[in-house]
């Protein structure tokens, strides 16, 4: 069962805001200010940059399955960098987990967390991947397809951790031989050898059930996915 909200309130303009589960960051609705829950209290970092209209489909609080397990869309992460924009939206397992829905160009993936110990001490630095190359990756070989260091420009919602405005962080995207994908974020600090590894696998939004979906004008309302009896 997904977790029930926190409700506190925004301390730069008093309207309400609610925090779910482990969430640490939360965009209030009312004034786009990032708040921050630090124990019992919670603190202001900022605020977001408004958010760009890149055409997506996906929606705040929509909700899906991925792999038999149910999810609800808790937040938004917008990321710019030298190529272009796309969407991170942080997802909320019906088993308290998180993941990751990648929206950019209208290709979307799925992808988790795994064990940061897995890969410690056992992965080179940011700088020293090359794109195009195969490596070792959680013990498969896989092909390193791209390479960035991106900013945070907007959010909404509920976030796992302090999307502060602007910061930039390094990352290094792969592909499987047998379809999965993979990330290496090494966060704000490109030189080290302890990044955070996501896994997961391309996906469609029909294939996933997720609904309800943005209503574009002219198209008919999406409908919800078929519950086989």
């Amino acid at each position: 069962m997904l977790q029930q909200p926190e409700q506190i309130f925004c301390p730069e303009c008093g309207g309400p805001i609610q925090f779910r589960g482990t969430t640490v960051s939360m965009v209030c609705e009312y004034c786009d200010s990032t708040v921050v829950r630090t124990g019992v209290d919670v603190e202001l970092i900022g605020k977001v940059s408004a958010l760009i209209d890149t055409g997506s489909p996906i929606v705040l609080h929509s909700q899906g399955k991925f792999d038999g397990l149910g999810f609800r869309i808790e937040g938004r992460l917008q990321v710019q960098y030298a190529r272009g924009t796309w969407n991170e939206w942080f997802l909320s397992f019906a088993d308290g987990s998180p993941g990751w829905l990648a929206d950019a160009q209208g290709q979307f993936s799925v992808l988790r967390p795994v064990d940061a110990n897995e890969v410690a001490g056992q992965v080179p630095p940011f700088h020293d991947y090359s794109v195009g190359l195969e490596y070792n990756l959680l013990g498969a070989p896989m092909v390193a397809v791209d390479k960035r260091g991106a900013s945070f420009k907007g959010a909404e919602g509920m976030l796992p951790f302090e999307a502060t405005p602007d910061v930039k962080f390094w990352s290094v995207d792969f592909r499987g031989y047998d379809g999965r994908f993979a990330t290496l974020d090494w966060g704000p600090s490109p030189d080290h050898s302890q990044p955070q590894p996501f896994v997961g696998r391309a996906v469609s939004l029909a294939e996933i059930g997720l609904f309800p979906l943005r209503r574009f004008n002219g198209w008919p309302p999406a409908k919800p996915p078929t519950v086989p009896a």
